[in-house]
C-alpha cells in the first residue's frame, strides 16, 4: 500500500501547490487597501523605498516603532518589482500563507496519511482567520508563518531529537522576532516548557539550552537589526517598541482594543468557521488525544496562545490566530474521526454562514438605523447596490441546498473533500464579490480624494486614514492645515471656517483648503 501511495503523492503534490497558490493569489488586488492597519503598514513601506532608507520606517514622515523592519522588507521588495500597489503589497501575506499552509499538510500527511494532509490544507486555506490575514498587508501573515514553522520544527525536534529541526527552529524565532517582536520568541519557548512538564522529558530544556548552534543562529539573525535601530535612535525606540507596543499592550488597552478574560473563547469558533463544528468530536475524545504525542503538542500550543493573549489587556481578534498549529491539526484530527451526521450539520452551518457574509451588505444597507456612525451609515448608504453580491449569494445558497440534499446520501468519506471545496469555493466568493464591495463602500471616498489631492501639500485633519497617503505618493501627516495646505476632513461634520473651498467632496469626505494669510484652524 505505502509503495502505491508514494508515486502519487510525487505526482499529485506539484499541481496542488500550484492550486493552492492560484487560490490565495485569487482577487488579491481587487480591493482597496483598509485602513488603519493595512494603509499603515503599506504607506510606511512606500515612505522607505521613497527614502532608500531601509533600516528604518516611517508613517507620513515620523518615526514609526509599532513593528521591527522584517514585513516591510519583504513589502519594499515586492513593489519595487511589481509597483506600489494593493496585489504587490498583499503579495508577501498571500505567499506566507501558502507556505504555512504547505508544511502544515506535509507534516499531518507525515502523522495520518494523505487525507489528513489534503484535511489540513483545506482547514487552514479556508477558514475565515487564516484566510482574512492571507489577504492583509500588515506583518500578521507572515508572523503565522514564522510561528508555524517553528511549531512544527519544534514538533519534530522535541518528538525525534533532532538537532537540526532546533537549529531551523531558532531560525523561524529569529525571523518571527524580526517581523513583530518577542511574542515570536514566547510562544515556542513556553511550549517547550510545557512540553516538558507534560511530556515528561527529564533533559530537555538543558539539551535546549546547551546547543550553541541554535543560539547563534537565533542571536545572528534577530540581533543585528535591533543593536542597529538602538544605536541609531537609543531611548526613542527603547520606549516607542519594547515599552509602548510590547509591555504597555499588555498591561493596558490600546487604542480602545480592550475585552473580557472570554473574549477569546468567543472569537475563537468564528476565526475558524466553517470548521468550528468539527470541534464538537474532539470533547469526548480528551483523555485519547493527550496520550497521542502529536495532539498533546498541538493542546499545549493551542492552549497557551488562548491563556497568554486572555490574560493581555489588549485583545484583536487576530490574536488567537497565533494558535493555528495546535488548532488546524486538532481540527484534522476531528475531521478524520467525524461522523456523518456531522459533516452534515457542517454543511448545514457553512450555508447558513456564507449566507449571512454575502447577504450583510444589502441587510445593512436595508437596515441602516443599525449603524451607530454617522460617517459609516453615510457610507453604506450611498455606496453602490451589491448586485453581484447578491447574485453570488443566490448561486452559493442554491450550491449549499443542492450539497446537503445529496449529502446525507453520501459516506464521510467522500463529503470531507466535497466539503473542503465547497468551503475554500465559498472563500473565493468573498475574495471576488464580498470584499471587493466592501473595500469600495468603505475606502473609496478616501481613495478618491488621494488622487485629486496629488501633488499638493496636504494634511489629515481629524481623521486617520494613512491609505490617503499611499494613494496621493506623498506623506500627509495628522494635523491642521497651515495656510495654502488642504486636509482631508469628514464632511458630515464640519470644522472648518465657510470662508475655506472646498476643493472636492465625497460620500462622507472633503478636501478643504486654508486660504493663504486666514487665520489658524479651530
Amino acid at each position: 500500500m505505502a509503495g502505491t501511495d508514494a508515486p502519487l503523492r510525487r505526482w499529485w503534490i506539484a499541481p496542488s501547490a500550484l492550486l493552492l497558490l492560484g487560490y490565495f493569489l485569487l482577487g488579491l488586488g481587487q480591493s482597496l487597501l483598509f485602513d488603519v492597519d493595512e494603509g499603515a503598514f503599506s504607506e510606511a513601506t512606500r515612505e522607505m523605498v521613497d527614502s532608500g532608507d531601509w533600516g528604518h520606517t516611517t508613517l507620513n514622515g515620523t518615526d514609526r516603532f509599532d513593528k521591527p523592519i522584517g514585513v516591510y522588507w519583504l513589502q519594499a521588495l515586492s513593489v519595487s518589482v511589481l509597483g506600489v500597489n494593493e496585489f504587490a503589497l498583499r503579495l508577501p501575506s498571500a505567499l506566507a500563507a501558502w507556505i504555512a499552509c504547505m508544511a502544515l499538510a506535509l507534516t499531518a500527511h507525515k502523522a495520518w496519511g494523505p487525507r489528513a494532509g489534503m484535511l489540513a490544507a483545506m482547514v487552514f486555506a479556508s477558514s475565515l482567520g487564516p484566510w482574512a490575514m492571507a489577504r492583509t498587508a500588515t506583518a500578521d501573515g507572515l508572523l503565522g508563518l514564522w510561528l508555524m514553522l517553528s511549531a512544527l520544527d519544534l514538533w519534530r525536534y522535541v518528538s525525534e531529537d533532532d538537532r537540526k529541526a532546533l537549529r531551523r527552529t531558532a531560525l523561524w524565532m529569529a525571523l518571527g522576532v524580526l517581523t513583530k517582536g518577542p511574542v515570536a520568541l514566547l510562544i515556542p519557548a513556553a511550549v517547550l516548557l510545557l512540553w516538558q512538564f507534560a511530556g515528561p522529558s527529564p533533559g530537555l530544556l538543558q539539551k535546549t539550552l546547551r546547543d550553541i548552534w541554535a543560539w547563534l543562529i537565533f542571536v545572528g539573525v534577530a540581533a543585528p537589526w535591533y543593536v542597529y535601530a538602538w544605536l541609531r535612535h537609543g531611548d526613542a525606540f527603547i520606549q516607542g517598541f519594547f515599552l509602548r507596543h510590547n509591555l504597555d499592550r499588555f498591561s493596558a488597552p490600546m487604542e480602545g482594543h480592550g475585552g473580557g478574560w472570554m473574549y477569546f473563547l468567543l472569537v475563537l469558533p468564528l476565526l475558524w468557521m466553517p470548521w468550528t463544528p468539527l470541534a464538537v468530536s474532539l470533547v469526548p475524545r480528551g483523555k485519547q488525544m493527550w496520550a497521542m504525542p502529536l495532539l498533546r503538542f498541538a493542546l499545549l500550543w493551542a492552549g497557551f496562545v488562548v491563556v497568554f493573549f486572555s490574560l493581555s489587556a489588549t485583545k484583536l481578534p487576530h490574536y488567537v490566530l497565533y494558535a493555528a498549529p495546535g488548532v488546524v491539526l486538532l481540527l484534522t484530527y476531528a475531521g478524520l474521526h467525524a461522523s456523518d451526521r456531522l459533516w452534515w450539520c457542517c454543511a448545514a452551518l457553512l450555508a447558513a454562514w456564507l449566507g449571512l457574509i454575502v447577504s450583510l451588505p444589502s441587510l445593512l444597507q436595508d437596515h441602516l438605523p443599525w449603524m451607530g456612525d454617522s460617517l459609516y451609515r453615510g457610507l453604506l448608504q450611498s455606496a453602490d447596490a451589491p448586485h453581484f453580491v447578491r447574485a453570488l449569494s443566490a448561486a452559493v445558497l442554491m450550491v449549499q441546498i443542492l450539497w446537503l440534499l445529496s449529502s446525507r446520501f453520501l459516506p464521510s468519506q467522500v463529503q470531507l473533500p466535497r466539503f473542503g471545496l465547497l468551503a475554500m469555493g465559498g472563500s473565493m466568493v468573498l475574495a471576488i464579490g464580498v470584499l471587493p464591495w466592501w473595500s469600495q463602500a468603505l475606502q473609496q471616498p478616501v481613495h478618491a480624494l488621494a488622487l485629486k489631492s496629488a501633488g499638493q501639500a496636504a494634511v489629515q485633519w481629524g481623521v486617520h486614514y494613512p491609505s490617503f497617503a499611499l494613494y496621493r505618493q506623498s506623506p500627509a501627516p495628522r494635523r491642521a492645515p497651515e495656510a495654502g495646505e488642504v486636509a482631508l476632513v469628514r464632511s458630515d461634520k464640519p470644522t472648518w471656517p465657510d470662508d475655506w473651498p472646498v476643493l472636492a467632496s465625497v460620500r462622507g469626505f472633503a478636501l478643504v483648503q486654508r486660504p493663504l494669510g486666514s487665520a489658524p484652524a479651530p
